[in-house]
């Protein structure tokens, strides 16, 4: 391994003492406890070896384990440890189990409760994991992408439970009570929380890294959020990525062939975060966060500075390296000695490449990184009484002051009198001049009973931010703030200087009553200072979203005193949806001349109207309009215009019929203009986009739009242009005449004809005309096309051919650069690879795309593991349209659908039917219709490291 100088590693524990080592944590007398797991990948199926927990205690100091324990050996989908309370805490999906050793033996009192239950074992290898102790007392855990869990007690009914997919999540031992703390991200492996109590999560694919304020709704890699009108959700608070989006992480399992991304972290896998916090390694890492990178073979390091209401990670240099490829570091903890335990799963394969049960599980490592020369230490924080646990909360290393907080939270739910530990840690309160130390004096004494309302209402003007931030926290932790507090939290929201009190006040309104939240709000929107920070706009979004629906009017008045952008518009949106709502807003936009608020409230409302075929116009808007469209601001001209086609106004039609015939306009506002008036149904348009099929700078929107029509015109006048298009255009082309029977029959019998090249017909149109569900039209496909789908005997011939086909020495000839111009014409416009491509299935380029077997596995056979996001779902419309496709998202009025060459807004009115098909949006039949060189090419295009040249002559 290599460490930065000073350091040292040493091999704290090995196989065949340990194995698959997945989650650690570290007891009151520094032992360590690990969970093995042996059951995965295979979840679902009957375990080959239970999973284990086991204690390793290093009596001699000498950095290598002396006695081990075997604890608990009857476990199945374990990811996930934690110690307190009188025994141990499991996270072994689908359930949260409690292991009781109430006398600390080190043998389990009986058998394991069921605390919780409900997680979806389905979620495959994104299951919950990493429990730790929050300072508020609460067990936090991860939860990943992959399924939906509902959690709750035991018997606890489904409409009862908690919903979650990934996020985060936590569980008060006390109190029983769960709740989902944040949501979103992909496969979140890792928390940890900084000096600050504040919380982060390594994320196990693409962003790595992200700051969790509570209720903080994150950027997913796919899926809905739960709240259908969170609008926007939050990014990742690093500024930079761990590998080069030019290459596939899978280069660089062959440690270092991948120059640029190993200079840039390694990629874009991570688990196990640690923020040290320990007094044994040089200060100059304290309060930064490290993680493992899986395909780097690596521990990276990131430097965490404050940044308006939250932070900012910096990339630092990796920490260590392991210089092994079978080097897969799980989880970094640091313990009373200020060392860093550090396990490794050691193993070649990871994530997907595991799923075909290929885990070598005889191996695990355990190592432990010092600094320097490491005294043997022996300790029982249990033996100390509470006076020696209060003066523990001034430790420099934060393993004390977790551990003893922990262990006078035992004592006060036990109900012992702390009386004397309050009074300690309210004087450390009062005297400690750093925040840290008065955070843990805070949280201290929540945990133990020991903070009044009135006593947490002055620490709302605490000179420390840190402290006021907190005490605003833990004051709506019932979720009844009582009158006092919230009309300290209205004063705060005006006044206070901080933004980092802002956010904590911002997250505090999704605690409250909805009808408490109207005058904290009113200070919080009127920050224009906080209009471009990272997080706060849209954390302040969270908490007045009810708002607009409860009271649009005051929603609308409350718009007028909003100083940021983001929030006006979100406003206008949601209130736009309600009764009333529209003409509250009307009113506001006609007496409000500030064309600044003018666009941020038109766009809003535009926005809420999108795909809706039938609005009415609100009381007033014929006076206004001619108002707006008079307007000096070029941008409130275009969203009245907007606005008032969707209210059926003639003069929208007019106005935005004349700028599309216009080709002295600029082409984008034309295009704009078109898709205006298709998602609007214009009668009459048709006619019109024929027309403008011969000009290029708008051929491709009239294309789509005229899918909206069912023009018998409109397939002859396609087909016979077909030839002339470009690319892309002849793309368009066909997707549109693969919507409709009638336009579909003339696609085939132009195919028939030869004026429509066959292999012009992608697979995912192929489809699309199947999904017509016309007997006729799927024997005519067959006949001109091919089929669509091959046996299950097929694909084994299909696999075993193209194995064969595409060997080393093939691949070594293959030109990559017209495997990119296939990829373009055949993959592109479902997947982005290289930054180029569309959104309808994953991203390529951080797939396992350079291994051989796993992309002729998606390629020939796509369905045979499938996620819920991914799965083809077909909507007919009411006037005889059909799409294929993904939908994006939906509410009560309308549907967003993605096909493959554009995302429509559907008006639920205009839905007849929507069928989700256990098949995946990735068609088959793919590399059937290519030339097997061509499919030489496109392989190695696809397991290149970077973006092709031109095509070779």
């Amino acid at each position: 391994m290599t460490v930065p100088e000073g350091f040292k590693v040493t091999l704290f524990a090995a196989e065949p003492n340990v194995r698959q080592p997945i989650a650690q944590t570290i007891d009151h007398r520094g032992r360590l406890w690990v969970a093995e797991n042996f059951s995965y990948p295979g979840w679902l199926q009957p375990a080959q070896e239970k999973d284990r927990i086991l204690i390793f205690e290093d009596t001699d100091g000498d950095g290598h384990f002396d006695r081990r324990t075997v604890f608990w050996d009857q476990g199945k989908t374990v990811t996930g440890l934690a110690l307190g309370f009188g025994g141990v805490w499991v996270a072994a999906t689908p359930s949260l189990l409690f292991i009781p050793d109430k006398n600390g033996d080190d043998v389990p009192d009986g058998p394991p409760r069921v605390v919780l239950d409900g997680w979806d074992v389905k979620a495959q290898h994104n299951l919950f994991n990493a429990l730790n102790w929050g300072p508020d007392g609460w067990l936090y855990g991860c939860n990943g992408i992959l399924s939906n869990s509902l959690v709750g007690a035991p018997g606890t009914p489904d409409n009862r439970r908690t919903p979650i997919n990934c996020g985060v999540w936590r569980y008060h031992p006390t109190k029983q009570v769960f709740e989902a703390f944040a949501h979103g991200t992909t496969n979140p492996w890792g928390l940890d929380f900084d000096d600050y109590g504040e919380l982060f999560i390594t994320n196990c694919v693409l962003p790595h890294l992200f700051h969790a304020p509570p209720g903080a709704r994150f950027q997913r890699m796919f899926g809905e959020d739960f709240n259908a009108n969170s609008y926007e959700l939050m990014p990742s608070c690093a500024d930079h990525i761990h590998w080069s989006r030019s290459e596939a992480w899978s280069d660089v399992r062959s440690l270092g062939v991948s120059a640029t991304t190993d200079r840039a972290g390694g990629g874009h896998a991570h688990v196990g975060a640690m923020i040290y916090l320990g007094d044994n390694w040089p200060d100059r890492y304290r309060n930064s966060v490290f993680m493992n990178n899986i395909h780097g073979h690596r521990v990276n390091h990131d430097r965490l500075d404050f940044q308006g209401s939250g932070y900012v990670a910096r990339h630092e240099k990796d920490f260590l390296f392991g210089n092994d490829a079978w080097f897969r570091a799980m989880e970094l903890r640091y313990g009373p000695d200020g060392g860093v335990f550090l396990t490794d799963w050691s193993d070649v394969g990871e994530c997907h490449e595991n799923d075909s049960d290929m885990a070598h599980r005889e191996n695990g490592r355990i190592y432990k990184v010092t600094y320097g020369d490491v005294k043997p230490l022996k300790v029982d924080l249990s033996t100390l009484d509470d006076a020696a646990l209060v003066n523990l909360q001034t430790h420099k290393n934060d393993w004390y002051v977790r551990q003893s907080r922990r262990i006078l939270q035992e004592r006060a739910a036990e109900g012992r009198d702390m009386n004397g530990a309050q009074r300690a840690l309210s004087a450390l309160l009062e005297t400690e001049k750093q925040a840290p130390r008065q955070l843990r004096a805070l949280w201290a004494l929540h945990v133990t009973g020991g903070l009044s309302k009135d006593a947490l209402e002055g620490c709302l003007r605490h000179p420390s931010e840190h402290v006021r931030g907190w005490a605003a926290r833990l004051i709506v932790e019932d979720k009844k703030p009582s009158p006092t507090s919230r009309a300290i939290f209205e004063k705060m929201a005006r006044d206070d200087p901080s933004p980092r009190v802002r956010l904590a006040l911002a997250s505090a309104l999704q605690r409250m009553p909805v009808g408490d939240r109207w005058e904290i709000a009113k200070g919080l929107v009127a920050h224009a200072e906080d209009a471009n920070d990272a997080s706060l706009p849209l954390m302040i979004w969270y908490g007045i979203e009810p708002l607009a629906a409860a009271d649009p009017a005051r929603a609308a008045a409350l718009i007028a005193l909003a100083r940021l952008p983001l929030l006006r518009q979100f406003l206008a949106r949601r209130a736009a949806q309600e009764t009333k709502g529209g003409e509250a807003l009307v009113a506001l936009v006609a007496g409000k001349k500030d064309s600044a608020l003018r666009r941020d409230v038109l766009k809003g409302m535009d926005d809420a109207f999108q795909g809706r075929k039938k609005v009415d116009a609100p009381a007033g808007w014929g006076t206004v309009f001619e108002q707006l469209a008079r307007s000096d601001d070029a941008e409130v001209r275009k969203q009245s215009i907007l606005l008032a086609l969707r209210f059926g106004d003639p003069r929208a039609s007019t106005i935005l019929k004349a700028t599309a015939k216009d080709h002295s306009a600029p082409a984008a506002e034309r295009r704009d203009a078109l898709s205006a008036l298709a998602s609007k149904r214009e009668v009459g348009l048709s006619s019109d986009l024929i027309g403008l099929l011969d000009d290029p700078a708008v051929r491709g929107t009239a294309l789509r739009s005229l899918a909206a029509y069912d023009d018998p015109a409109t397939p002859a006048a396609v087909v016979s242009r077909f030839p002339s298009m470009s690319r892309t255009d002849k793309n368009d082309a066909v997707n549109m005449l693969a919507s409709r029977p009638a336009f579909a029959k003339a696609l085939l019998d132009a195919v028939e004809q030869g004026t429509v090249p066959a292999r012009d017909l992608p697979v995912t149109v192929a489809r699309q005309i199947q999904g017509l569900n016309n007997p006729a039209l799927s024997a005519k496909l067959e006949a001109v096309w091919g089929t669509l789908r091959p046996t299950s005997k097929e694909k084994s011939a299909l696999l075993a051919r193209y194995k064969t086909l595409l060997n080393t020495d093939r691949l070594a000839s293959a030109d990559r650069a017209k495997g990119r111009l296939l990829f373009r014409n055949t993959c592109a416009s479902c997947h982005k690879l290289f930054e180029d491509g569309g959104d309808l299935g994953p991203e390529l380029t951080g797939s396992d795309r350079a291994n051989l077997d796993y992309v002729l596995q998606n390629v020939l056979d796509p369905s045979a593991t499938v996620g819920r996001d991914f799965r083809l779902t077909t909507v007919a419309t009411r006037d005889g349209r059909v799409l294929s496709g993904l939908i994006r998202s939906q509410n009560d009025r309308t549907m967003v659908v993605q096909t493959v060459n554009e995302k429509l807004t559907l008006d639920r009115d205009d839905v007849e039917e929507v069928k989700i098909a256990e098949a995946s949006v990735m068609p088959e039949g793919l590399f059937e219709k290519l030339s097997d060189d061509e499919v030489r090419d496109l392989v190695a295009y696809l397991a290149s490291g970077a973006v092709a040249g031109t095509p070779k002559k």
